[in-house]
């Protein structure tokens, strides 16, 4: 499914978020990079309307997503934390399961078809054998991927995720863009994150969003808008482009 951004607008006291298009192609990968404070996890958030949006401003193929109910939109749209502090110490797959409620009715329990996508989803990201483990024993790279699973078990086109690397080794963090990619490629998932890391986002991404202040100043495919002067702009700061076996390195 793509998603159509337009004349999107949202404000908090001392901060507002302006975007007067965007376009992301179903089946791709986009990150949303800028530097702290630029609008990265609100423009996410009003992605997945989890921050109210007005009618007309944002579309998933042809439906509006502000006129759409709740459980309509988690089946279209799911959205993954940074992180997740739960109150409860549920194990594992029961916090998966979480993923089917748009799709349990009120006052039910999950179905075996639930439990069977869970699990599905639990071993997709290379987690089957911690079903019965808790939560809060995990690392902090292996809940990032139960995180993931449970946002599969929703069984939504669209994939939103806000800096799904954050405080992961080189390893994990690899590791979990490598899972990212493969939804994208494998599933045919439109998947949406924000980074940091600008190597890693112009390495997995199909397109890039430059973001500062709330604005839009730059997006395409990450190979044609991934260059020096716009960096400079973006960080206020000298930063040079070298390509290293083939791969990009921004020196700093």
């Amino acid at each position: 499914m793509s998603v159509r951004v337009k004349g999107l607008r949202f404000a908090y006291r001392n901060f507002v978020l302006r975007v007067d298009e965007l376009i992301f192609a179903a089946g791709q990968t986009t990150s949303i990079v800028g530097p702290n404070g630029a609008g990265k996890t609100t423009l996410l958030k009003c992605l997945g309307a989890i921050l109210p949006i007005s009618k007309g401003t944002l579309f998933v193929d042809s439906k509006d997503l502000a006129l759409l109910k709740s459980h309509e939109r988690a089946r279209l749209v799911s959205y993954v934390p940074q992180e997740h502090g739960s109150a409860f110490n549920y194990l594992v797959l029961d916090f998966v399961l979480m993923g089917r409620a748009a799709y349990v009715p009120l006052f039910s329990v999950p179905s075996k078809d639930d439990v069977r996508i869970a699990e599905e989803a639990l071993e997709f990201v290379g987690l089957g054998s911690f079903a019965d483990r808790t939560y809060a024993e995990l690392s902090s790279g292996e809940r990032r991927l139960v995180l993931i699973a449970r946002a599969l078990a929703q069984q939504s086109d669209i994939l939103l995720l806000d800096e799904p690397t954050t405080f992961l080794d080189p390893r994990h963090e690899r590791q979990v863009l490598d899972l990212v990619r493969k939804l994208a490629v494998d599933r045919e998932k439109t998947i949406l994150l924000t980074l940091h890391n600008l190597e890693m986002a112009l390495q997995y991404s199909d397109n890039m969003v430059f973001l500062k202040g709330g604005e839009v100043v730059a997006w395409g495919k990450a190979e044609e808008v991934f260059k020096e002067p716009l960096l400079r702009a973006i960080y206020d700061m000298e930063m040079k482009i070298i390509d290293w076996n083939g791969r990009k390195i921004v020196l700093r």
